[in-house]
């Protein structure tokens, strides 16, 4: 019995990662593209503010004389989140 509720959820916890694979859009701009509901997030040129329950990591602190270019890139559903700005 278990066994046959566990087929019949294993669809519809696998399904949702399935049909959500890569999403990119563009609005004044500023690209965003998500990949698999937010395991990898990209948002060029959005000068957002980076949110504090992240481990963020400044290009500024690697390459000082780098140019700003207002990219965010986040990983594991904004668990790490890569900025330069």
């Amino acid at each position: 019995m278990k066994l046959k509720k566990l087929f019949l959820l294993l669809p519809l916890l696998v399904l949702p990662f399935m049909f959500s694979s890569c999403v990119t859009s563009e609005r004044m701009g500023t690209k965003h593209t998500l990949v698999l509901g937010g395991l990898y997030e990209s948002k060029q040129g959005s000068y957002a503010p980076v949110p504090k329950n992240t481990f963020a990591l400044r290009r500024a602190e690697l390459d000082p004389a780098a140019p700003y270019s207002g990219n965010n890139v986040s990983f594991l559903w904004g668990m790490f989140t890569y900025y330069d700005y």
